[in-house]
């Protein structure tokens, strides 16, 4: 097993993405949201490459969650980093 860390950006941002769709779209849509994460970061913990890499920055990896949520990972020996969770439709430095 791979341990699996949060970045302080990373958690920061998923907790405002949560709140987010909690208060303006739909609470289900949230909690929905979190088991897939939870789901990812227990794959992670165990294949730690299940990502596929991103071509714009190839130490990175781009986890798809849904058509407009992905979560950027960064692998560090056998430690796994969650980087960022990111907008599928906006622009950003990852792919």
């Amino acid at each position: 097993m791979y341990p699996v860390f949060w970045t302080k950006q990373a958690r920061d941002l998923y907790i405002s993405l949560l709140q987010y769709l909690k208060e303006e779209v739909s609470t289900d849509i949230a909690v929905d949201l979190d088991e897939k994460i939870e789901k990812l970061e227990a794959r992670l913990s165990r294949f730690r490459y299940f990502c596929s890499p991103s071509s714009k920055a190839p130490q990175y990896r781009r986890c798809v969650i849904s058509k407009n949520t992905s979560v950027i990972v960064e692998i560090r020996g056998p430690m796994v980093f969650i980087i960022a969770v990111i907008d599928n439709r906006r622009a950003n430095l990852y792919f």
